[in-house]
């Protein structure tokens, strides 16, 4: 019988997946390609034309924050009657922003420029995320864990592409400024991408049916998340601590490694978390970011032994990512029941952006003001307060 949500012609799959997943999948490739171009450099970037480690918090945190309010609003846009059967032109407009103004940061050389570009690639980000993940959540009704893993995977195999790509023209001696110009290449391919893509079609009935309020449950979660958020770790600082050990045109190559490790863990955890729990698979992801943050106290000497270390930093933050991000969004789809996934989406994404500015500019005057060891330090104990709130909290899902 026909359930509203999935349209009633046959639906092709790739890799066991709505086929409208793996398009959004390859637009998601194609704009990490060019995003992870720049991001790999960008601390090291913004570093050599003058700012310092709180300029870098300042620009994440502001970058992180603008992304995901507007994540949140759009999300609830996406869900009203007239925006939620036009989430593709929402998902467009948005990918359209990010991927033809960030490569103009290569041309302006200033960390306010920067700042604005970043802010304007953000806000593309945060229009088109929260309806791109209800358009996933509607193409599958089952193994939403393995639709958003594999998701995931593809748009972490462009962040593979991306450093790799950085490191080959740093090694062929290209400059910050030209790379970033050159992102705009994959930028545009993910564009045109997008047009083959799909829409869901819904019943009008199920659009009346859909004005349920989020449970308590799910709020709280909301909460516990953005705790979360706030004890977590931007690759940035990883990034300029790992600046203390190799040269500038080996550290994309590690954010290779940590990518790689993201595809495969993605894949996995998304798959796993829809045998065993959602909550398990997190609360293991946490771990890891704390042994992560424990292991970035120390000083260490340059040599063999730190390169090693850093390297699996870099490894394991992207075995963190891989875990914690696919599932946290199939849990958001869980808690959320069967309707209104964009308003679920908008305030999970809400709740993450309103924690990320304060967490990221925080820990950048921490690193800067006092040192790495007083930074990581507070993030451990954070990490550790987060893991126990998350233990005892009681994130079951009740079957409708």
């Amino acid at each position: 019988m026909y359930n509203g949500i999935k349209d009633k012609i046959a639906v092709r799959t790739v890799l066991g997946v709505n086929l409208n997943i793996f398009l959004l999948g390859l637009t998601s490739l194609f704009t990490d390609w060019s995003s992870e171009m720049i991001g790999a450099i960008l601390p090291l970037f913004i570093l050599s034309i003058g700012g310092n480690i709180i300029v870098i918090g300042l620009i994440e945190g502001i970058s992180n924050a603008t992304s995901n309010i507007l994540k949140g609003v759009s999300g609830i846009l996406a869900d009203t009657r007239k925006l939620e059967t036009n989430r593709k032109g929402i998902v467009a407009a948005g990918y359209s922003i990010s991927n033809l103004s960030k490569p103009l940061i290569g041309l302006f050389p200033n960390w306010l420029v920067t700042l604005g570009l970043k802010f304007t690639d953000r806000i593309g980000k945060g229009v088109r995320t929260s309806p791109r993940d209800a358009m996933i959540a509607d193409y599958e009704d089952k193994n939403r864990g393995k639709s958003f893993g594999i998701h995931r995977a593809l748009d972490t195999m462009g962040a593979i592409f991306g450093p790799l790509t950085a490191s080959i023209l740093l090694f062929l001696g290209l400059t910050y400024n030209i790379i970033i110009i050159v992102s705009i290449i994959p930028g545009v391919i993910a564009i045109s991408i997008l047009l083959f893509v799909k829409e869901t079609k819904k019943l009008v009935k199920d659009q009346k049916e859909a004005g349920q309020k989020p449970t308590k449950k799910f709020l709280k979660m909301m909460i516990v998340l953005g705790v979360i958020e706030f004890a977590s770790i931007d690759l940035a600082f990883i990034i300029v601590r790992a600046s203390d050990f190799v040269l500038p045109a080996f550290i994309p190559l590690m954010i290779v490694a940590t990518n790689i490790l993201y595809v495969i863990f993605a894949i996995v955890a998304g798959d796993l978390s829809d045998k065993i729990g959602r909550k398990k698979m997190i609360v293991a992801g946490l771990i890891i970011l704390l042994s992560i943050s424990i292991m970035l106290i120390f000083n260490y000497p340059i040599n063999f032994f730190s390169i090693m270390l850093i390297t699996i930093i870099f490894i394991m933050f992207g075995i963190y990512m891989g875990v914690v991000d696919p599932v946290s969004r199939a849990y958001v789809a869980d808690l959320s029941g069967k309707k209104k996934k964009g308003t679920a989406y908008g305030i999970y994404y809400l709740f993450i952006g309103l924690i990320s500015m304060p967490e990221s500019i925080l820990f950048g005057f921490f690193y800067e003001t006092f040192s790495y060891t007083f930074a990581f330090t507070f993030s451990s104990i954070l990490l550790v307060i987060c893991i126990i709130i998350f233990l005892f909290q009681d994130f079951r899902i009740e079957k409708e």
